[in-house]
């Protein structure tokens, strides 16, 4: 047998070998990952519309959604978000009251550079939340622009236009498609 076919089938067995590893681990961990993710968004909806006791997940003309109510009672919306940034898409949770407001925009998942775009998420010293985002909080959805009332990042103005843009489109096309 020559040495080239040697070689190559044993570097196909390393590789075979590699991948089947692989393969185990994200089978392994799938599950975890999953619940992870599912207590995040569970602990960004009691974050955003706090007064709710109960969240019931729907769905209208494929944007997925939560009613946040209290005693059977409608106190908000928060709907799933995502946007396009700078580096990958920015998942998020945005909490609106029935009357259209902003409650609150929660990040899930970014891909942001670290100390730009990141800082979307950022927690300045002696605060409790993301300086960015309580900045949406008030705010009717229709309204929102990055430097007419929403201030941008520093160093990170797509990753600040990314979360605005996302939020105001996809909160006016579902308060439309719920209040039909």
């Amino acid at each position: 047998m020559s040495q080239l076919l040697k070689f190559g089938l044993i570097l196909c067995a390393i590789c075979l070998a590699a991948t089947l590893v692989l393969a185990v681990t994200y089978q392994v961990t799938k599950p975890k990952i999953e619940e992870q993710l599912r207590r995040e968004e569970r602990e960004a909806l009691e974050t955003i519309l706090p007064e709710a006791d109960s969240f019931t997940e729907k769905s209208v003309d494929g944007l997925d959604y939560y009613e946040a109510l209290k005693g059977g009672e409608l106190k908000g919306y928060c709907v799933k978000v995502t946007g396009s940034g700078y580096n990958g898409f920015i998942r998020m949770i945005v909490g609106v009251n029935p009357a259209g407001v902003i409650e609150g925009v929660e990040v899930l998942e970014q891909q942001e550079t670290p100390g730009l775009g990141a800082d979307i998420n950022k927690i300045k010293p002696g605060e409790k939340d993301p300086w960015f985002l309580r900045q949406f909080k008030g705010k009717d959805a229709a309204t929102l622009e990055v430097k007419k009332n929403i201030d941008a990042i520093t160093g990170a103005t797509i990753s600040s236009r990314a979360v605005t843009d996302a939020v105001r489109k996809t909160i006016t096309e579902f308060l439309a498609k719920v209040k039909r």
